[in-house]
């Protein structure tokens, strides 16, 4: 080991000090969300990083081979780690065992070629032809996964750009032989270019992953506000909001609004208290919420009522999903009522009319919901004539 820090050393030292910064960036967002987890894998991604460029640059060990396996030990951990931490971001993953594989043949390769046989230039093709490519594989996964986000879209081509760096970059390997030594190496045009786009585009990536986390966090805090705390489903707020996004989209034409109510809810709460009166609701707001597709909106807007907005949607369609959602609730039973007795749900469905307003729209399915319940209750009304259907008479709560 060197006896001292060369000024050298010390300049090159700010890019794992900068790394670090960012770890620890990741590592307070997670703490401030913990239910973010994948900000872990990006935080242990930069401390390896910077661990692994210290290794290199401080000469530790000193001896050649123990140094090149030890930092890339540390630089594949990091590739691995960051590309677990984007993909679980989007909720994807890389099995245990393609990154356990990944892993022993890139290190397997590195000590071979330390240690059985010596050649520079194959470790190198080795680590940086596999962080690539790693790279470049899980920007295209993360691809689909993008919705349209203006900070996924940045992310995505900055980990493609990042990715195609290690194959660009890399044949400056060809410019000048590469010696072996620690020491030596470090003065190396590929080195010095290794660390100057590493530090251009770790930055850019470091930045990137951290706006696209405060985002999250942004995003988690509207999610709460806009959620109703005992079911899960948009409150009635939310809902507005989002149902004049679809009215605005002409693409997402036709639309249907189901208005649901539970039938009676008022004789659950006095007969079996308001614990009970809160199971159904949850359980019914599951039921909708298992149906729900992702251009889909599900909210609670009542005490007892609920809204399931359906996307490219016909009438028929609408009745049927309606029909079914009814009938999975009146199946249901609760531990806190009575078995002999039936939880239902009335419906209205309406279809949107071009040029209404959110509010028209809502009052037009709230109209037929409670034509049905003057019709009986348990079941569903729709604005065409004969899609009324009656049902047998039921002991309802």
């Amino acid at each position: 080991m060197p006896t001292q820090i060369t000024p050298n050393q010390l300049v090159q030292l700010i890019i794992p000090g900068i790394t670090s910064v960012f770890s620890l960036g990741f590592t307070c967002a997670w703490i401030y969300d913990r239910r973010l987890r994948y900000l872990r894998f990006l935080a242990a991604s930069f401390v390896a990083f910077a661990l692994g460029s210290a290794v290199q640059i401080c000469h530790l060990p000193d001896e050649w081979r123990l140094n090149a396996l030890i930092s890339a030990t540390f630089y594949m951990s990091s590739i691995q780690l960051l590309a677990e931490g984007v993909l679980r971001r989007a909720g994807l993953h890389l099995r245990p065992a393609t990154h356990a594989l990944m892993f022993a043949l890139a290190l397997g390769g590195i000590y071979y070629f330390s240690f059985e046989t010596s050649n520079l230039l194959v470790r190198v093709y080795i680590l940086n032809f596999g962080a690539g490519a790693l790279m470049m594989l899980t920007g295209l996964r993360f691809r689909k996964h993008c919705n349209g986000r203006a900070v996924n879209r940045v992310l995505l081509w900055v980990l493609l750009v990042f990715g195609a760096s290690f194959f660009v970059r890399t044949p400056l390997t060809t410019l000048q032989p590469l010696p072996h030594g620690t020491a030596p190496f470090g003065q190396t045009i590929f080195w010095v270019m290794l660390q100057l786009s590493l530090a251009l585009m770790g930055a850019v990536l470091g930045l990137v992953l951290l706006a696209a986390a405060m985002s999250d966090v942004i995003d988690r805090l509207t999610l709460e506000h806009d959620l109703d705390p005992l079911t899960e489903t948009f409150n009635r707020r939310a809902f507005e909001r989002l149902a004049r996004r679809r009215v605005a989209d002409k693409k997402s034409y036709p639309l249907a609004l189901i208005a649901f109510d539970i039938d009676n809810f008022k004789s659950i709460n006095d007969r079996y208290g308001h614990a009970a009166g809160d199971a159904v609701l949850r359980r019914f707001a599951a039921i909708l919420l298992a149906a729900v597709r992702e251009s889909d909106v599900v909210a609670r807007i009542g005490g007892e009522e609920f809204v399931f907005l359906l996307q490219g949607v016909d009438d028929r369609i609408a009745y049927q999903i309606a029909e079914r959602l009814r009938t999975v609730l009146e199946s249901s039973r609760f531990d806190q009522i009575a078995s002999t007795l039936c939880v239902t749900t009335s419906a209205g469905i309406a279809r949107y009319r071009a040029g209404e307003e959110v509010e028209q729209w809502l009052a037009r399915a709230d109209h037929l919901l409670y034509a049905a319940k003057r019709a009986g209750r348990n079941r569903v009304v729709t604005e065409a004539s004969g899609q009324t259907r009656d049902f047998p008479e039921l002991e309802i709560v």
